[in-house]
């Protein structure tokens, strides 16, 4: 018998383990449905539910898709989806510009590791709160319009960005500060020579890949008022008004992978 064989004889035999586990794990699924207290009856009818909805989606409003006929431009689908989209963009930029002074003051790198970690500190209370929490807040003040919708997303991407910056900072080469500080270089020299033409493509590829999540939370943040589809959208559903909540659903599915296309290209060629 050779070494391999032995040492294989010798392994521990773990099928049984977990065997029993993939039993306990199975047993515990079964039982937790019977306590789940479903509505088989409504369950069962949701076949049938669903063809009317989607036969219902194929019967799109066009002339609320567009705004013409009884309805005004502003209060159709696409100007909705243009806001939705500048709501995102607008809250990204805020974000990704605010984010950058942060992301030095949390830097290692940058400031050391003492006053590095009151940086990341600050961003972690940023990331504390929901968008969905922080809207409810922003909306106090400044209404429900599309300006606390683009105040929500640029505060909170603040603190996401903040820490992918920081982050992509610390992780870079580090032969140019290196060779900025042998020549006397002070704060500033080595950022602006040192650090920026290092960490500018990725940093707006972390941008743009923001960009595509901040697109989604602004359709999610008009459902309290914060702009763009996202009232409309719950207003259609609540009222079973198929026909519009399908343009609308059109116009999410359209938007949301044209913003993704855009911002996969452009990632590829920064990055």
């Amino acid at each position: 018998m050779t070494k391999t064989e032995q040492m294989l004889k010798k392994k521990p035999k773990k099928w049984i383990t977990n065997l029993i586990f993939t039993f306990a794990i199975i047993i515990a699924i079964v039982y937790s449905f019977s306590d789940s207290r479903i509505n088989w009856k409504r369950f069962n009818s949701v076949g049938s539910y669903l063809n009317a909805m989607l036969e219902s989606f194929a019967d799109i409003d066009v002339d609320f898709l567009l705004g013409t006929g009884l309805y005004r431009f502003e209060e159709g689908v696409l100007f909705l989806t243009l806001e939705t989209l500048a709501i995102g963009f607008l809250g990204t930029l805020i974000g990704a510009i605010l984010a950058i002074p942060f992301s030095f003051l949390a830097s290692t790198n940058i400031v050391g590791p003492k006053f590095a970690k009151l940086g990341e500190t600050f961003l972690i209370i940023i990331r504390v709160f929901p968008e969905i929490i922080l809207a409810l807040i922003l909306v106090k003040g400044f209404g429900m319009n599309a300006l606390t919708g683009v105040l929500t997303i640029g505060l909170h991407s603040i603190g996401m960005l903040g820490k992918m910056f920081a982050e992509t900072i610390d992780n870079m080469d580090r032969s140019s500060i290196e060779a900025l500080d042998a020549v006397g270089a002070n704060v500033w020299q080595k950022i602006r020579y040192g650090i920026i033409p290092q960490i500018v493509p990725e940093l707006s590829s972390v941008a743009l890949y923001r960009l595509d999540i901040n697109v989604r939370s602004a359709t999610i943040l008009g459902i309290i008022g914060a702009g763009g589809l996202g009232a409309t959208m719950v207003l259609a559903a609540s009222n079973w008004n198929w026909s519009v909540l399908g343009a609308i659903m059109l116009s999410i599915i359209v938007m949301v992978l044209v913003v993704d296309g855009i911002s996969s290209y452009l990632r590829n060629k920064l990055v």
